[in-house]
């Protein structure tokens, strides 16, 4: 590996263990986020309205399985229809809108009643205190919300009707069962006296449009086969209360097994209404023809005819018949090619039992099925499916073959028409030479023979048909009703529990990881030195108290800090000979380095040193004050001329060897004043008359004040403070000191919070004796908790 991957790889994990211990550092930040994301979790389960699902078992029967001759094999090898693609259908037809619809609007699962509450509103289901009563067509209401307040035997209610923009308003006072009207819709409410309700409780009524309920509720059912060889479905229902689950489930199943045994009757009833008009129709001809003969017979006077009248009727009689039965099998014909040209016309078919071959029959039963399936799957299925669109082939294949098979049917029954037409005119011809009475009586007996066998025919026919029709059963079976569940399916406890503390870990952990690393103000020295490549010489904790204070006999911390300050810069001075000057700057106002100026100064002082402070900050003085003296005479008044040096020196109060050279009135060019002879006169005096001179001066960042004295200072210090220093004007500053301004450099990093990240893990082992008892009281405890958390 090379050296630079490695250094990479290094430094991949000094970051992941920064981070770990900061994160360990905050770790009552995560115990107060972890246990307010309990809370939250705890009131989500106590107000989330929960979901319940129930599920019901349906047993779909299924002739052809089981069946497993070899016959049977082949003519499911040659189904339009496969097993498992009518399993399909069928769980299409139990998701159908127009199903849903139906199972809606018979049960009102489209009015529901709500208790207001102070979070969220109660639903009552199956009792509710009071009953809406839809007065005008309930297929076509919908979208409205009542708020219904029973007082004084009145009810008062606030509605609004319609959804989105269109929504209206209105308010009104009825009694109750009274009707009222809103908008296109007439409604009654009645109260339900066996349930008891507070005077002054508001009751929410919601009724929804039933079709758009419909198709919301589809996503709310799921069907699946249980298995892949079973015929037995299993079907789910959501709902927020429990006991609808289990009846809008059980009122599903009962409508479909209804719309299946309808579906089933429809042909058998079609037949029974054909057959029936037609045989009272023959009832009446025949009852006629009979008061025909008798009057015939009492005007003639006949009381029987010969043989030969005798025969001629019995033979006409049979060729009539067989030229009916031909008439009826090409009307059925011409009735059958009618229908298959039709395909919207209401199916199914039904033709006279035997009037058409079996051939004929079988196909007209497969092309009926075709249909049946096409507009079972349309009330779930869009025409553009894979599936309609293989269907809708399959059943114009069956329509083609049905007329190829129409029109050679047609061919043979018109020669059989032709040839018994023929026959019939023959044995006509033979009645023509029998007497006139005999010949007319003929004819009344052969009209009465040929209704009297169709009467009869079409009368067994109609028992036939009704027997099919009594008898037909639906092929389902619920072999596992719809039960009321117990508990909810949402929402999950220990899945709500396990994502709202993750989410609070993420988001404490984010909070960190934005704090420290995505963090625009520097908050560690590693920092300080990627940019400047230079070492951080001191380290100074912020202060609270005792900040003006420079006495040097205490053992406080900022005094340790300080003095570690002095020694690091002698170290970096090693090199000077006499006195030396000392620069102070920052990026900003306000990071710190009047304070350490004062300070370091005080400290220079040890030894018997005489130390001179230069208050150069010209546009902004603040070290005169921060002593407890005035600026009105110094630095200005000296450049200008008006005070000479002695009236510019002043000793700073309570210390030993320390003085001050205030900065003097404010001059409206101050960098011309310090780049002048006089500045440069005034430097070179200080360091005859002190062994240090510390310059406090305007912050780099912002003029150029101090670039300008740069050349002419032994040393120079940055101030950079900790969470206050911007990282974009480092790097400004950083650029300027490359340039060659600046002489001997050192980095002060001051302020660092006490307490935190920083001071806990790289300073906390180090404490004095005066201190040691301030880690025992509570305010203490409470304040170092506090950084902790932020």
């Amino acid at each position: 590996m090379s050296p630079q991957k490695a250094s990479n790889s290094k430094n991949a994990i000094i970051d992941l263990d920064d981070l770990f211990r900061k994160l360990v550092f905050h770790w009552p930040l995560y115990l107060i986020v972890l246990s307010v994301a309990a809370a939250a979790a705890f009131l989500y389960l106590k107000y989330k309205q929960p979901v319940y699902m129930s599920s019901a078992r349906l047993y779909l029967k299924d002739e052809k399985k089981g069946a497993g001759s070899d016959e049977m094999d082949a003519l499911k090898s040659l189904s339009l229809f496969s097993n498992n693609k009518n399993m399909e259908n069928e769980m299409e037809v139990l998701q159908s809108p127009i199903l849903l619809e139906r199972v809606i609007s018979m049960n009102k699962f489209n009015i529901r009643y709500f208790i207001k509450g102070s979070v969220r509103d109660e639903e009552c289901y199956p009792n509710a205190p009071m009953r809406i009563h839809v007065l005008s067509d309930s297929a076509a209401v919908g979208d409205y919300s009542l708020l219904v307040t029973p007082e004084n035997g009145q009810l008062n209610i606030r509605a609004k009707c319609g959804t989105g923009n269109a929504v209206t308003r209105l308010q009104l006072q009825v009694k109750p069962d009274q009707p009222f009207a809103l908008g296109k819709d007439t409604f009654s409410i009645s109260l339900v006296p066996y349930l008891n309700m507070a005077a002054d409780r508001t009751v929410r009524i919601r009724v929804d449009s039933i079709m758009e309920m419909a198709y919301k509720v589809v996503d709310d059912i799921s069907t699946a086969l249980v298995n892949r060889d079973a015929t037995v479905v299993l079907i789910t229902y959501k709902d927020p209360v429990a006991k609808r689950t289990a009846d809008f489930l059980n009122a599903l199943l009962d409508n479909y097994n209804d719309y299946t045994l309808n579906d089933k009757n429809k042909a058998g009833a079609k037949t029974i209404r054909f057959l029936s008009a037609r045989i009272d129709s023959l009832k009446e001809e025949l009852g006629l023809l009979e008061k025909e003969e008798e009057r015939f017979k009492v005007q003639r006077g006949i009381t029987d005819i010969d043989a030969g009248s005798k025969l001629a009727l019995e033979q006409v009689k049979e060729a009539d018949s067989r030229l009916s039965e031909a008439n009826m099998q090409l009307s059925v014909i011409d009735q059958v090619e009618r229908y298959i040209n039709n395909p919207s016309s209401d199916y199914p078919f039904a033709p006279v039992t035997g009037a058409v071959d079996q051939t004929l029959t079988g196909l007209i039963n497969r092309y009926e099925e075709g249909l049946r399936e096409m507009r079972r799957l349309s009330l779930s299925l869009k025409p553009s499916s894979t599936i309609m669109q293989n269907l809708e082939a399959q059943v114009n294949d069956s329509r083609n073959t049905i007329r190829n098979y129409i029109a050679g049917y047609r061919r043979s029954a018109g020669i059989v028409q032709q040839k018994t037409q023929a026959k019939v005119n023959e044995i006509q011809g033979k009645i023509a030479n029998i007497p006139t009475y005999a010949r007319e009586y003929i004819n009344i007996k052969r009209q009465q023979g040929v209704k009297e066998n169709l009467y009869l025919y079409l009368l067994k026919k109609k028992e036939e048909a009704a027997v099919t029709y009594a008898s037909n059963v639906i092929d389902n079976k619920v072999i596992a009703p719809a039960f009321i569940p117990d508990k909810p399916i949402l929402p999950k406890k220990p899945a709500v529990y396990i994502g709202f503390l993750a989410l609070g870990l993420v988001l404490a952990t984010l909070y960190v990881y934005i704090k420290y690393f995505l963090n625009p103000r520097i908050l560690n020295k590693k920092e300080i030195e990627q940019v400047f490549e230079l070492p951080v010489i001191a380290e100074v904790y912020q202060q609270t108290e005792g900040v003006r204070d420079l006495s040097l006999q205490n053992r406080s911390i900022l005094n340790e800090q300080i003095f570690n300050l002095r020694t690091n810069l002698k170290f970096l001075l090693t090199d000077q000979k006499g006195a030396a000057t000392v620069m102070l700057t920052s990026s900003l106002s306000g990071e710190g380095k009047t304070f350490l100026s004062a300070h370091l100064a005080n400290a220079l002082t040890v030894s018997g040193k005489r130390v001179i402070l230069l208050e150069l900050d010209l546009r902004k003085p603040k070290l005169s004050q921060f002593l407890g003296m005035d600026h009105q005479v110094g630095i200005t008044n000296y450049i200008v001329g008006s005070k000479n040096l002695d009236d510019i020196i002043r000793k700073v109060p309570g210390t030993d060897g320390l003085f001050l050279i205030s900065s003097g009135p404010i001059p409206p060019n101050p960098i011309e004043l310090i780049e002048g002879t006089r500045m440069l006169s005034l430097l070179a005096t200080l360091k005859d008359m002190f062994d240090y001179v510390v310059v406090d001066t305007s912050p780099v960042g912002i003029v150029s004040d101090a670039k300008s004295i740069a050349p002419h200072v032994d040393c120079t210090l940055f101030v950079v403070r900790h969470n206050f220093t911007q990282k974009s004007k480092l790097m400004q500053v950083a650029e300027n000191m490359k340039e060659g301004f600046f002489r001997k450099k050192g980095i002060i990093f001051n302020g660092i919070e006490q307490d935190t990240f920083y001071p806990y893990y790289y300073y906390d082992h180090y404490s004095y004796q005066e201190n040691r008892h301030k880690r025992n009281n509570w305010a203490t405890i409470i304040k170092k908790t506090a950084k902790r958390l932020a």
